[in-house]
């Protein structure tokens, strides 16, 4: 029984140094291709290869907790997160750290039941908005245009807009966007207002880590980026291979989607990858005339209270 109870414990130990080494990432909604490269430079032995073990993980979609909130308990190491949330976290003391970013071009619009001359036209409309956040920047949008709209908050899906509940509905390029078009036989692009047009082309997804865990865990991150840039630029060259991949996590979580969908919002996603600058997928870190336009707006709608500074945030 002694020997036993030995054996159990040195299991147990085992257990949980291997749970300490591994780098738990979390991308920052429902499993979908939005983070295909991360999936693929862990299907492939990306990771592995640098050394790395690496935990997947995501929440449901109807979760009340953000993937910064995951960060700032230590429930997490490395996470996506859009620029405009990373700064909004550092303001509650989160210190947030950009390692990559990703998206180079705004996805954020509106798409409406009526047609759009203006943007005056959405004033005194109700527009469904997701609880969980990500539309700061239709909030930008508004402050600069003096615009009074209704938020309706919703949760995920299109049945807001589709039911005629709303006038008009937030939604992303690669996602409820998508499932207007495939839902509604398409938008008509006069019903639809891309915030990127209005001076607003804040780049969106990157990866983050909190400025003490990198510097405690320099090495592991570093190699951890590395890894998922190589996935992202083998998804891009190997587009179904990576739709494979990816909707093996989908299932896995038991995410209701189709195929069809996630092959468009890969190849949306791909395109929102794309620097306008270069012309080509390069990562390249946000610029800081970008960064310092969009911190003076947080701070002139109250958003922000105290400047961040661009070196404290961008590697």
């Amino acid at each position: 029984m002694k020997r036993l109870s030995l054996a159990l414990l040195l299991a147990c130990c085992f257990l949980s140094a291997r749970a300490q080494d591994a780098l738990y990432f979390m991308p920052q909604w429902t499993p979908q291709t939005q983070f295909a490269g991360y999936y693929v430079a862990l299907e492939k032995g990306f990771y592995a290869e640098e050394g790395l073990e690496v935990v997947i993980d995501h929440f449901g979609g109807s979760s009340t907790e953000s993937v910064v909130d995951k960060l700032a308990h230590r429930n997490v190491d490395i996470i996506t997160t859009q620029l405009i949330s990373a700064l909004l976290a550092r303001e509650k003391g989160i210190k947030l750290v950009n390692m990559l970013q990703t998206s180079q071009v705004n996805g954020l619009m509106c798409a409406t039941r009526f047609p759009i001359e203006s943007p005056q036209s959405l004033n005194g409309a109700k527009i469904g908005r997701w609880k969980v956040g990500f539309g700061e920047v239709s909030d930008l949008f508004c402050y600069k245009n003096g615009l009074n709209v209704q938020w309706i908050p919703y949760i995920q899906g299109i049945n807001l807009f589709v039911s005629g509940a709303v006038d008009a509905l937030l939604c992303y390029s690669y996602s409820e966007y998508l499932q207007l078009v495939l839902a509604t036989g398409g938008i008509p692009e006069g019903n639809v207002i891309r915030f990127r047009d209005f001076g607003l082309d804040f780049p969106e997804d990157g990866l983050y880590v909190t400025e003490s865990y990198y510097k405690k865990n320099k090495e592991k991150v570093d190699k951890f980026v590395r890894a998922s840039r190589r996935g992202w630029e083998y998804a891009r060259v190997h587009r179904e291979e990576a739709l494979d991949i990816s909707m093996k996590m989908i299932r896995s979580y038991n995410v209701a989607t189709n195929r069809t969908l996630q092959r468009m919002m890969l190849d949306e996603m791909l395109d929102l990858q794309v620097n306008p600058a270069t012309g080509v997928a390069d990562f390249a870190p946000v610029r800081k005339d970008v960064f310092d336009a969009l911190n003076a707006m947080l701070l002139e709608t109250g958003h922000l209270k105290n400047v961040i500074q661009y070196e404290e945030m961008i590697r």
